[in-house]
């Protein structure tokens, strides 16, 4: 990714080339029929180091790390950016540690136990100092805030495990969490959204969140009682998953047709994609 965006707009132009797609299937098993992620030439962090007009720390009784994933962090920069604007416009000072780029997620899906857990013992050095002076941990893709929140626990025993888990949140969580949606300005669409939740977060009950922020904010919103979108991270990427993967996502297509929403919303990367 990093590679991506120092070489954007190259690197979109040659994945965009009629012969990658082939490359890529035989050379990485990367399913042909998947388009390629596209790069922003200015990373997130970049944007958030050069910024002007930051919340500072002694006007806000709220103080967070914003963890920009990769994909977020160079591919998908407007979602953090979004993240910044809302938590600051509910009187959160937001800052973002350039370090703190992956939390191992994609690691310990595919069963690289040790890569995952020396991932997540650099991080937690990394945040101990700041969770000490009351900071908490805020996710933009909801698999790294659940990687936080219950993994780390199978791969480190610490105290700080257990206090950086309970320490970190989803954005629509935290606003919901502190009780911070009232605070903002809303200039609610009138397209009523569909959304589709993120599997992460249902497995431990914090998929709820996010609607309720957006029906409190002014939204229509009509949650889908969905499975998973057939992605689930690089698995739907992979060419001997791609038939599965597309199986599945059928299913989901035929509820957003039924659903009375005519923008789908969905928190996750994969998901989106």
């Amino acid at each position: 990714n990093r590679i991506g965006s120092r070489l954007a707009p190259i690197s979109n132009w040659a994945t965009s080339l009629p012969f990658v797609d082939t490359i890529a299937e035989r050379a990485f098993g990367i399913a042909r029929e998947r388009d390629l992620p596209t790069f922003e030439r200015r990373s997130f962090t970049e944007w958030f180091d050069q910024r002007e007009g930051a919340l500072p720390p002694e006007r806000s009784d709220h103080h967070v790390v914003l963890m920009a994933d990769p994909y977020t962090n160079y591919t998908e920069t407007s979602v953090p950016k979004a993240a910044v604007r809302v938590l600051e416009a509910a009187g959160v000072h937001v800052t973002v540690l350039p370090a703190l780029t992956s939390s191992g997620r994609a690691a310990y899906s595919q069963g690289f136990i040790d890569v995952a857990r020396t991932n997540a013992q650099e991080n937690i050095d990394r945040l101990e100092p700041l969770l000490r002076e009351g900071y908490d941990l805020v996710c933009v893709e909801p698999s790294d805030a659940v990687m936080f929140q219950s993994d780390y626990k199978d791969l480190l025993d610490a105290e700080v495990v257990e206090r950086l888990a309970s320490a970190t949140y989803g954005v629509c969580e935290y606003l919901d969490e502190y009780d911070l949606v009232d605070d903002i300005k809303w200039s609610p669409s009138e397209t009523p959204l569909t959304y589709h939740g993120h599997c992460h977060q249902k497995a431990i009950r914090k998929d709820h969140h996010a609607v309720g922020v957006l029906r409190r904010a002014g939204f229509t919103v009509d949650p889908l009682d969905s499975g998973c979108c057939g992605m689930a991270g690089s698995f739907g990427y992979e060419a001997e998953h791609y038939s599965m993967s597309s199986a599945i996502a059928d299913i989901l297509f035929e509820q957003v047709d039924e659903s009375s929403g005519q923008q789908v919303t969905a928190p996750g990367a994969s998901c989106r994609t």
